[in-house]
């Protein structure tokens, strides 16, 4: 993939002339991409080009980097007297690593090994690292937009639409994993009205003083986009689907035993840390049933909340760890 996204002849910049809508789309998805990357050859010896990481679990180690990065406000552009706005991408850094957690053990475990041709582990291991990929395709650019054009964003933002990308750069984007599966049951990346209704509260949270009265809107914030990202984006993405849904019943009946890891999100930076303050688990229910998931999801979210509150500088150093493996190799 071309690393330079040129509206004029100058490398890396952009014409005097705003550019419209669709061309940062395009500019965000390519920067989306490319995080997930490494460079293939020399700069400025020859035009570089970048490699998806072909790893499952280090994309997963660097989209929770990336999150963290946001939350942080360590992007260009970014506030860091805004820390907190962007209030999920805190807590989906925790759910990106926590997804690494289970590509790893997907990956090593010696149960893959076991019959048939093609093990569970390793159907379950592709369907996580698909979900994984494109939920990141998604919110990262939505976020990257904001940050860096915040007042063309309430302009654009129910103009992107995948299909309609500069020409120029969709052979390459062609290229991307699951790409032809993904985009119509995720509708072409369109904009949805939990993250509309998320955006909007991010903006109360940044006209609100600093102070216990951000903490409704940005917890409101978090769970309209982790609605937009549950259900509109996983939910038909992988979740839908009939063999998922088998893989994760019986992993759901073997979860705790032979070391298959039991359905939790741990507010660390480990996979679980054995304290019910920081791990919260799954009980009851299916994943794929999105009732069931999104009640787990609040679960999550009200022990983040409590924690942030309780424990800030503990959960923001962890959230710091994290961002370091935004370039994880």
């Amino acid at each position: 993939m071309k690393e330079n996204f040129d509206f004029n002849p100058k490398s890396c910049s952009i014409n005097d002339l705003n550019p419209g809508c669709v061309e940062m789309w395009t500019l965000g998805q390519q920067v989306a991409v490319r995080r997930l990357c490494v460079k293939t050859r020399a700069e400025y010896k020859q035009p570089a080009r970048y490699e998806l990481l072909k790893d499952f679990s280090t994309r997963a180690a660097r989209i929770a980097g990336n999150y963290a990065r946001i939350y942080l406000e360590q992007e260009h552009n970014g506030q860091p007297e805004q820390k907190g706005r962007f209030y999920w991408t805190g807590l989906a850094a925790f759910a990106s690593k926590q997804v690494m957690c289970a590509l790893d053990y997907s990956s090593n475990t010696k149960m893959r090994y076991l019959p048939p041709a093609v093990p569970p582990l390793e159907i379950t291991k592709i369907f996580l690292g698909k979900g994984n990929f494109w939920l990141f395709q998604d919110i990262f650019v939505w976020h990257w937009f904001y940050i860096n054009y915040p007042q063309q964003f309430d302009e654009c933002i129910k103009t992107r639409d995948f299909s309609t990308y500069d020409p120029r750069f969709k052979q390459s984007f062609a290229q991307l994993p699951w790409i032809d599966d993904a985009l119509p049951k995720i509708n072409n990346l369109k904009v949805t009205d939990y993250l509309v209704s998320g955006f909007e509260l991010i903006s109360v949270v940044e006209k609100t003083p600093k102070g216990a009265k951000r903490d409704q809107p940005k917890l409101d914030s978090l769970m309209a986009i982790a609605n937009h990202e549950q259900l509109m984006i996983l939910q038909p993405l992988i979740y839908n689907t009939t063999l998922f849904r088998r893989l994760l019943d019986s992993q759901a009946l073997a979860e705790g035993h032979l070391g298959v890891p039991r359905r939790l999100a741990s507010l660390s930076t480990h996979c679980e840390t054995g304290d019910p303050e920081l791990d919260a688990v799954m009980t009851e229910g299916q994943l794929y049933n999105p009732g069931d998931r999104m009640t787990f999801i609040t679960k999550i979210a009200t022990a983040y909340h409590r924690k942030m509150k309780e424990n800030p500088i503990e959960m923001e150093q962890a959230i710091s760890t994290i961002a370091t493996w935004s370039e994880r190799l």
